[in-house]
């Protein structure tokens, strides 16, 4: 049964196209018409549903100075006795209108279509409370198969959105440090390793900068799905880069050292059958009697700062073509990493072999989850990053080959453009700094002065869910993790009294 709330009225040259007020019914059964709450009134189009952004408190008694100094005066007592001024009360809320709905039955459950609308309100109508099944349907949630990611403010009507529209044209989560970013990434993993099966669910690999996502390991439900790799162990196998990625990894290599270069690969790669390391190639130029002395050199020096990163051997570890499985995640921990170029290098690498495979169609559809974006992919064109042309054209590309990214960041002013533009989908938390807000304004239309107001105000597990992944913008408070970690236990207290105890013993 539709809960009238309101009637429409003439308020402040209102109603027009694009907002309408009402009048708010005083109720006794309990219902509180409040900021956010979701409103429906019949129009000459069909059901104009709206968004309450604003209520107002009149009160005729108070809009005199005089009549108010009388009553500060005065006992108030006394004066609500003769004066009822509680009964002239009223309360006017301001709807924003999202969008005209038309159904195909009588029962108003299976809905026709969903258009702009292009007629303002009427006044006299009477506004209603939307019902649940049907604001499911206006803002495009999947209730059968959706990712469960909290409800929706006001409502408390379950956020379960569509895989499909989330992950396919990528999707961002920004947020300030500590505003909550791994908590909802968590609950998405969650989601997505817990599907039932013929749901169909792709591959997942994460780039865990600090360790944050180690405790899904332990967790029962979830440890036969979950690989952690150290990348301590990791290994780019040489026999599989091109001369490019030598000149990539190493830009001071010049053209003519490339082509000195590729003299040696050829040989060794019919001297070693494809097992062969860089120490091996820096031999082969060593042992070298022909050929520029200066260039000879010179190649030697770079290749040798390369081999002392540590990362090139003769095969590839791990295997990335029979790591990757669908519904399952694999987590390549940097927690131990330091240095950004290493970490770089490994992204790149990991990165462009998923693609390639990808396209090949040798490994799943897979969602590639990177945390700390803006350090592997930075906006300034002279912040050279090894692994920035990779994440963008993952994001111009990707989608066409079911390989989806997801960018983490607590700098969107500092993330490649590029890359954020092609993230269709946003979940923004909590941020605070007015230049990231001006570079979401500036990359994304819907995101207007007043909703940067309320997003730089938003708490600790709230959040604005925007893009494609949704019919329109809607704040959402996320919802408790299943499965909880250890680490977010400890308090700095703690950890300096075990860091005592660790001296003392």
């Amino acid at each position: 049964m539709a809960i009238k709330i309101g009637t429409v009225f003439n308020y402040l040259q209102l109603p027009d196209v694009s907002n309408f007020p009402f009048v708010i019914k005083r109720r006794k059964d309990g219902i509180f018409v409040q900021k956010g709450l979701f409103v429906y009134t019949e129009s000459i189009e069909g059901y104009l549903i709206g968004i309450i952004e604003k209520i107002i408190l009149l009160n005729e008694y108070f809009t005199d100075a005089l009549t108010i100094k009388a009553y500060n005066n005065n006992n108030p007592n006394i004066l609500k006795g003769l004066f009822p001024s509680d009964d002239f009360e009223f309360a006017i809320a301001i709807v924003k209108c999202l969008g005209v709905i038309r159904f195909n039955d009588k029962n108003k459950k299976k809905i026709d279509r969903i258009q702009r609308m292009t007629y303002p309100a009427s006044p006299g109508r009477e506004v209603y409370v939307v019902d649940e099944d049907v604001l499911y349907k206006f803002l495009g949630f999947d209730t059968e198969f959706g990712l469960n990611v909290g409800a929706v403010k006001v409502t408390n009507v379950e956020a379960k959105i569509n895989m499909n529209r989330l992950l396919n044209k990528h999707f961002a989560i920004l947020s300030i440090s500590g505003g909550g970013k791994s908590y909802l990434t968590s609950i998405l993993i969650e989601e997505l390793l817990t599907r039932r099966e013929e749901c169909g669910t792709p591959a997942i690999i994460l780039f865990d900068v600090h360790g944050e996502y180690s405790y899904l390991q332990n967790i029962p439900e979830l440890k036969n799905k979950v690989k952690i790799f150290d990348i301590s162990y990791f290994q780019i196998a040489v026999p599989k880069i091109s001369l490019y990625s030598f000149k990539k990894y190493q830009d001071q290599i010049s053209n003519v050292q490339v082509r000195e270069l590729s003299k040696y690969i050829k040989r060794l790669k019919k001297e070693k059958k494809n097992l062969y390391t860089l120490n091996d190639v820096i031999e082969s130029i060593e042992n070298e009697s022909d050929g520029n002395r200066n260039t000879k050199q010179a190649l030697i020096g770079w290749l040798s700062e390369l081999e002392r990163l540590t990362l090139f051997g003769p095969q590839e570890n791990p295997v990335l073509d029979k790591m990757i499985t669908k519904q399952e995640i694999t987590i390549f921990n940097l927690q131990k990493e330091i240095s950004i170029r290493k970490k770089q290098i490994i992204l790149d690498y990991i990165s462009n072999r998923l693609f390639n495979l990808r396209r090949l169609n040798k490994i799943p559809p897979f969602l590639l989850i990177i945390e700390e974006a803006h350090q592997f992919s930075p906006e300034a064109a002279h912040s050279k990053a090894i692994s920035k042309p990779i994440i963008e054209m993952l994001a111009r590309e990707g989608r066409k080959f079911m390989a989806c990214l997801c960018l983490i960041s607590q700098r969107p002013k500092r993330l490649s453009t590029t890359a954020l533009s092609q993230c269709n989908s946003k979940m923004i938390l909590n941020i605070k700094n007015p230049y990231d807000l001006k570079h979401l304004m500036d990359s994304s239309e819907a995101i207007t002065k007043e909703y940067a107001n309320m997003i730089s105000s938003l708490g600790v597990g709230e959040m604005l869910l925007m893009g494609t992944v949704v019919n329109y913008p809607v704040f959402i408070d996320i919802r408790e993790r299943k499965f909880q970690s250890n680490i977010e236990e400890l308090s700095l207290a703690q950890v300096c009294i075990d860091w005592q105890k660790k001296l003392l013993s």
